[in-house]
Protein backbone atom coordinates (compact mmCIF):
# COMPACT_ATOMS: atom_id res chain seq x y z
CA UNK A 1 0.00 0.00 0.00
CA UNK A 2 1.37 3.18 -0.93
CA UNK A 3 0.36 6.20 1.84
CA UNK A 4 0.74 10.13 0.94
CA UNK A 5 0.59 11.96 4.11
CA UNK A 6 0.51 15.30 4.49
CA UNK A 7 0.70 17.73 7.30
CA UNK A 8 1.68 21.57 8.08
CA UNK A 9 0.78 22.40 11.87
CA UNK A 10 2.66 20.74 14.82
CA UNK A 11 -0.36 19.28 15.97
CA UNK A 12 -1.64 18.07 13.32
CA UNK A 13 1.69 16.15 12.27
CA UNK A 14 1.60 14.99 15.86
CA UNK A 15 -1.42 13.23 15.31
CA UNK A 16 -0.55 11.60 12.13
CA UNK A 17 3.04 10.76 12.40
CA UNK A 18 2.29 7.95 14.56
CA UNK A 19 0.13 6.29 12.16
CA UNK A 20 2.69 6.66 9.18
CA UNK A 21 5.25 5.23 11.89
CA UNK A 22 2.98 1.93 12.30
CA UNK A 23 2.02 1.93 8.87
CA UNK A 24 6.14 2.14 7.76
CA UNK A 25 6.47 -0.64 10.30
CA UNK A 26 4.03 -2.93 8.25
CA UNK A 27 6.02 -2.74 5.21
CA UNK A 28 3.86 -0.27 3.64
CA UNK A 29 5.33 2.77 1.43
CA UNK A 30 4.58 6.00 3.22
CA UNK A 31 5.34 9.46 1.70
CA UNK A 32 5.11 12.94 3.60
CA UNK A 33 4.58 15.97 1.87
CA UNK A 34 4.46 18.64 4.67
CA UNK A 35 4.97 22.62 5.38
CA UNK A 36 5.79 24.66 8.43
CA UNK A 37 6.58 22.87 11.89
CA UNK A 38 5.32 19.64 10.96
CA UNK A 39 8.85 19.03 8.44
CA UNK A 40 10.59 19.00 11.90
CA UNK A 41 8.08 16.72 13.90
CA UNK A 42 8.27 14.14 10.62
CA UNK A 43 12.54 14.79 10.25
CA UNK A 44 12.76 13.87 13.95
CA UNK A 45 10.96 10.24 13.36
CA UNK A 46 13.20 9.61 10.08
CA UNK A 47 9.92 9.63 8.12
CA UNK A 48 10.40 9.84 4.64
CA UNK A 49 9.29 13.52 2.74
CA UNK A 50 8.51 14.03 -0.86
CA UNK A 51 5.40 13.12 -3.07
CA UNK A 52 3.83 10.15 -4.10
CA UNK A 53 2.99 9.78 -7.43
CA UNK A 54 0.25 6.92 -7.42
CA UNK A 55 -0.97 6.54 -3.64
CA UNK A 56 -3.25 4.43 -2.01
CA UNK A 57 -4.76 6.36 0.41
CA UNK A 58 -4.43 9.81 1.25
CA UNK A 59 -3.35 10.41 5.32
CA UNK A 60 -4.08 14.58 6.22
CA UNK A 61 -3.48 16.02 9.47
CA UNK A 62 -5.75 19.24 9.50
CA UNK A 63 -4.68 22.90 9.71
CA UNK A 64 -6.44 26.31 9.62
CA UNK A 65 -6.23 28.94 6.53
CA UNK A 66 -4.52 27.87 3.42
CA UNK A 67 -2.49 24.41 4.06
CA UNK A 68 -1.19 21.86 2.15
CA UNK A 69 -3.47 19.50 3.80
CA UNK A 70 -6.50 21.23 1.48
CA UNK A 71 -3.74 21.71 -1.29
CA UNK A 72 -3.83 18.02 -1.68
CA UNK A 73 -7.63 17.24 -0.93
CA UNK A 74 -8.30 19.36 -3.51
CA UNK A 75 -5.81 17.27 -5.96
CA UNK A 76 -6.70 13.46 -4.95
CA UNK A 77 -10.22 13.50 -3.35
CA UNK A 78 -12.12 11.26 -5.20
CA UNK A 79 -9.85 9.16 -6.94
CA UNK A 80 -8.17 7.58 -3.66
CA UNK A 81 -9.68 7.33 -0.42
CA UNK A 82 -8.89 10.23 1.97
CA UNK A 83 -8.71 10.26 5.72
CA UNK A 84 -7.81 13.03 7.91
CA UNK A 85 -6.98 12.99 11.93
CA UNK A 86 -8.21 15.54 13.98
CA UNK A 87 -5.95 16.53 17.01
CA UNK A 88 -7.83 18.95 18.96
CA UNK A 89 -11.54 20.61 19.80
CA UNK A 90 -11.60 23.61 18.37
CA UNK A 91 -12.37 25.24 14.69
CA UNK A 92 -13.95 21.95 13.31
CA UNK A 93 -15.21 23.41 10.06
CA UNK A 94 -12.23 26.00 9.62
CA UNK A 95 -9.99 23.03 9.05
CA UNK A 96 -12.12 21.71 6.33
CA UNK A 97 -13.60 25.00 4.55
CA UNK A 98 -12.34 27.49 2.67
CA UNK A 99 -11.00 30.71 4.86
CA UNK A 100 -13.66 32.45 6.08
CA UNK A 101 -16.54 30.56 4.58
CA UNK A 102 -17.91 27.72 5.83
CA UNK A 103 -18.66 25.72 2.97
CA UNK A 104 -17.16 22.38 3.59
CA UNK A 105 -15.14 22.26 0.65
CA UNK A 106 -12.00 20.27 1.70
CA UNK A 107 -14.03 17.72 3.70
CA UNK A 108 -12.35 14.19 2.99
CA UNK A 109 -14.30 10.44 3.26
CA UNK A 110 -13.99 10.22 6.73
CA UNK A 111 -12.38 12.45 9.80
CA UNK A 112 -10.90 10.63 12.79
CA UNK A 113 -12.04 12.75 15.69
CA UNK A 114 -10.33 12.39 19.51
CA UNK A 115 -13.68 11.52 21.66
CA UNK A 116 -17.68 11.56 21.64
CA UNK A 117 -17.41 15.29 22.52
CA UNK A 118 -15.73 16.39 19.54
CA UNK A 119 -18.06 14.57 17.63
CA UNK A 120 -20.98 15.87 19.06
CA UNK A 121 -19.71 19.01 18.63
CA UNK A 122 -18.97 18.66 14.79
CA UNK A 123 -22.13 17.23 14.32
CA UNK A 124 -23.58 20.40 15.74
CA UNK A 125 -21.56 22.32 13.48
CA UNK A 126 -23.06 21.12 10.41
CA UNK A 127 -20.60 17.73 9.87
CA UNK A 128 -22.37 15.01 8.83
CA UNK A 129 -22.35 11.77 11.27
CA UNK A 130 -21.14 9.27 8.34
CA UNK A 131 -18.06 11.01 8.33
CA UNK A 132 -17.28 10.78 11.64
CA UNK A 133 -14.83 8.10 13.27
CA UNK A 134 -14.34 8.52 17.08
CA UNK A 135 -10.84 6.81 17.12
CA UNK A 136 -9.17 9.12 19.74
CA UNK A 137 -6.12 11.16 18.73
CA UNK A 138 -2.87 8.85 18.26
CA UNK A 139 -0.56 11.64 20.15
CA UNK A 140 -1.91 10.69 23.18
CA UNK A 141 -0.96 6.96 23.01
CA UNK A 142 2.67 8.34 23.95
CA UNK A 143 1.93 11.83 25.26
CA UNK A 144 4.11 11.27 28.35
CA UNK A 145 7.00 9.11 26.51
CA UNK A 146 10.08 11.06 27.69
CA UNK A 147 9.22 13.15 29.87
CA UNK A 148 10.56 12.30 33.49
CA UNK A 149 10.63 14.15 37.26
CA UNK A 150 14.68 13.24 37.97
CA UNK A 151 15.92 16.21 37.18
CA UNK A 152 12.82 18.50 38.13
CA UNK A 153 12.97 21.85 39.42
CA UNK A 154 10.02 22.72 41.80
CA UNK A 155 11.13 26.27 41.87
CA UNK A 156 10.87 26.56 37.91
CA UNK A 157 7.52 27.20 36.26
CA UNK A 158 7.19 26.48 32.32
CA UNK A 159 4.99 28.91 30.40
CA UNK A 160 3.43 27.13 27.51
CA UNK A 161 3.03 29.82 24.64
CA UNK A 162 0.16 29.82 21.50
CA UNK A 163 0.42 32.39 18.67
CA UNK A 164 -3.45 32.97 19.89
CA UNK A 165 -3.33 36.76 18.60
CA UNK A 166 -2.19 35.50 15.36
CA UNK A 167 -4.44 32.81 14.70
CA UNK A 168 -7.45 35.27 15.42
CA UNK A 169 -6.88 36.86 12.30
CA UNK A 170 -7.11 33.91 10.48
CA UNK A 171 -10.14 34.41 8.29
CA UNK A 172 -13.32 32.06 9.93
CA UNK A 173 -11.24 32.33 13.18
CA UNK A 174 -13.24 33.30 16.32
CA UNK A 175 -11.87 36.15 17.92
CA UNK A 176 -9.61 36.21 21.17
CA UNK A 177 -11.56 36.66 24.21
CA UNK A 178 -7.86 36.78 25.37
CA UNK A 179 -4.46 35.91 23.99
CA UNK A 180 -1.19 34.65 25.21
CA UNK A 181 0.32 38.32 26.04
CA UNK A 182 -2.43 38.47 28.96
CA UNK A 183 -2.20 35.12 29.69
CA UNK A 184 1.96 35.85 30.26
CA UNK A 185 1.59 39.24 31.90
CA UNK A 186 -1.18 37.88 34.51
CA UNK A 187 1.36 34.82 35.04
CA UNK A 188 4.64 36.82 36.00
CA UNK A 189 2.13 39.10 37.98
CA UNK A 190 1.48 36.30 40.10
CA UNK A 191 4.86 34.17 40.23
CA UNK A 192 6.23 33.80 43.77
CA UNK A 193 9.68 35.68 44.66
CA UNK A 194 11.15 32.64 45.41
CA UNK A 195 10.38 31.29 41.47
CA UNK A 196 11.35 31.82 38.02
CA UNK A 197 9.21 31.65 34.68
CA UNK A 198 10.04 29.87 31.57
CA UNK A 199 8.76 30.27 28.85
CA UNK A 200 8.31 27.36 25.79
CA UNK A 201 7.01 29.08 22.24
CA UNK A 202 5.29 27.33 19.71
CA UNK A 203 7.00 25.97 16.64
CA UNK A 204 5.53 29.03 14.66
CA UNK A 205 6.60 31.94 17.01
CA UNK A 206 9.86 33.67 16.57
CA UNK A 207 12.32 33.92 19.06
CA UNK A 208 12.33 37.19 19.58
CA UNK A 209 7.95 37.39 21.08
CA UNK A 210 8.87 38.10 24.37
CA UNK A 211 12.26 40.14 24.57
CA UNK A 212 10.48 42.75 26.37
CA UNK A 213 9.39 40.45 29.35
CA UNK A 214 12.90 38.82 29.84
CA UNK A 215 15.34 39.70 32.55
CA UNK A 216 16.66 37.48 35.92
CA UNK A 217 13.32 35.92 36.29
CA UNK A 218 11.54 35.44 33.10
CA UNK A 219 13.93 33.70 30.38
CA UNK A 220 13.15 31.67 27.18
CA UNK A 221 12.92 27.73 27.62
CA UNK A 222 15.78 26.63 25.43
CA UNK A 223 15.78 22.93 25.93
CA UNK A 224 16.07 20.96 22.41
CA UNK A 225 12.70 19.17 22.85
CA UNK A 226 9.35 19.80 24.56
CA UNK A 227 9.63 16.81 26.48
CA UNK A 228 12.71 18.10 28.15
CA UNK A 229 11.39 21.14 29.01
CA UNK A 230 8.42 19.66 30.92
CA UNK A 231 10.59 17.38 32.65
CA UNK A 232 12.38 19.98 34.16
CA UNK A 233 9.90 21.71 35.33
CA UNK A 234 7.96 21.35 38.67
CA UNK A 235 4.53 23.10 37.27
CA UNK A 236 3.07 24.00 33.58
CA UNK A 237 0.80 26.89 33.39
CA UNK A 238 -1.09 28.30 29.49
CA UNK A 239 -3.86 28.59 27.62
CA UNK A 240 -5.91 26.19 25.80
CA UNK A 241 -2.63 24.07 24.97
CA UNK A 242 -2.83 20.18 23.89
CA UNK A 243 0.83 20.73 25.98
CA UNK A 244 -0.95 20.50 29.02
CA UNK A 245 -2.51 17.71 28.67
CA UNK A 246 0.28 16.22 27.73
CA UNK A 247 1.81 17.79 31.11
CA UNK A 248 -0.80 15.87 32.58
CA UNK A 249 -0.42 12.28 31.23
CA UNK A 250 3.25 12.40 32.80
CA UNK A 251 1.84 13.45 36.10
CA UNK A 252 2.70 16.48 36.07
CA UNK A 253 1.46 19.58 38.36
CA UNK A 254 -0.52 21.83 35.43
CA UNK A 255 -2.88 24.72 35.72
CA UNK A 256 -4.83 26.12 32.38
CA UNK A 257 -5.28 29.64 32.59
CA UNK A 258 -8.75 31.39 31.04
CA UNK A 259 -10.02 33.94 32.18
CA UNK A 260 -12.77 34.45 29.80
CA UNK A 261 -14.82 31.77 27.88
CA UNK A 262 -16.81 32.58 24.94
CA UNK A 263 -18.32 28.61 24.59
CA UNK A 264 -17.35 25.70 25.37
CA UNK A 265 -13.83 25.35 27.13
CA UNK A 266 -11.66 24.03 24.23
CA UNK A 267 -9.56 22.49 26.46
CA UNK A 268 -12.05 19.33 26.92
CA UNK A 269 -9.68 17.75 29.85
CA UNK A 270 -10.15 20.84 31.62
CA UNK A 271 -14.52 20.16 31.51
CA UNK A 272 -13.79 16.68 32.67
CA UNK A 273 -11.38 17.09 35.34
CA UNK A 274 -8.06 15.69 33.82
CA UNK A 275 -6.62 19.55 34.08
CA UNK A 276 -7.73 22.86 36.03
CA UNK A 277 -8.92 25.71 34.81
CA UNK A 278 -7.79 28.92 36.59
CA UNK A 279 -10.63 32.11 35.54
CA UNK A 280 -9.05 34.85 37.06
CA UNK A 281 -6.13 36.94 38.00
CA UNK A 282 -6.61 36.67 41.45
CA UNK A 283 -7.28 32.66 41.59
CA UNK A 284 -3.80 32.40 39.35
CA UNK A 285 -1.98 33.94 42.13
CA UNK A 286 -3.49 32.05 45.04
CA UNK A 287 -2.73 28.63 42.97
CA UNK A 288 0.86 29.56 42.28
CA UNK A 289 1.78 30.96 46.09
CA UNK A 290 -0.22 27.56 47.14
CA UNK A 291 2.26 25.68 44.88
CA UNK A 292 5.47 27.64 46.44
CA UNK A 293 4.40 26.60 50.15
CA UNK A 294 4.07 22.89 49.00
CA UNK A 295 0.15 22.61 48.61
CA UNK A 296 -1.47 21.80 45.66
CA UNK A 297 -5.49 20.96 46.28
CA UNK A 298 -6.52 20.25 42.92
CA UNK A 299 -7.51 16.10 42.13
CA UNK A 300 -7.10 15.22 38.62
CA UNK A 301 -8.43 11.84 37.02
CA UNK A 302 -5.34 10.08 34.35
CA UNK A 303 -5.62 10.78 30.76
CA UNK A 304 -5.91 7.62 30.20
CA UNK A 305 -8.54 6.97 32.04
CA UNK A 306 -10.58 9.39 29.93
CA UNK A 307 -8.85 8.66 26.49
CA UNK A 308 -7.98 4.71 26.32
CA UNK A 309 -4.70 4.16 24.66
CA UNK A 310 -5.01 2.74 21.09
CA UNK A 311 -5.76 5.05 18.90
CA UNK A 312 -3.06 4.59 16.58
CA UNK A 313 -4.40 1.08 15.61
CA UNK A 314 -7.79 2.53 15.44
CA UNK A 315 -6.98 5.44 12.68
CA UNK A 316 -5.36 2.20 10.67
CA UNK A 317 -8.37 -0.02 10.90
CA UNK A 318 -10.41 2.60 9.48
CA UNK A 319 -7.97 3.52 7.23
CA UNK A 320 -7.70 -0.01 6.11
CA UNK A 321 -11.69 -0.30 5.93
CA UNK A 322 -11.17 2.74 3.41
CA UNK A 323 -8.69 1.26 1.02
CA UNK A 324 -11.03 -2.10 1.19
CA UNK A 325 -13.92 -0.72 0.06
CA UNK A 326 -12.37 1.64 -2.56
CA UNK A 327 -10.82 -1.76 -3.67
CA UNK A 328 -14.09 -3.43 -4.04
CA UNK A 329 -15.96 -0.98 -6.30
Amino acid sequence: MNVLVAAQDPGGANAVAPVAEALVRRGHTVVATVEGAARDVFLRRNLPLGNCNDPSVVLLATSGGESVEKRVTEQLRGTVPTIAVLDFWSNYWQRFSSPGTKDFAYLPDVVCVMDTVARDEMIADGFAPEHLRVTGNPHFDHFADGITHEKEDAHRVLFISQPIREDALVPGFPPAASDEYEALETTIAALPSTHRLCIRLHPREPADKYERYLGDRVQIALEPTLEEALSVSGLVVGVASQVLLQAAAADKKVLCYEPVLEGPDELVSNRIGVTTRIESPEELRAALHQYAEGKWPYQTKPVHEVWPAGATERVIVVLDELVATDASR
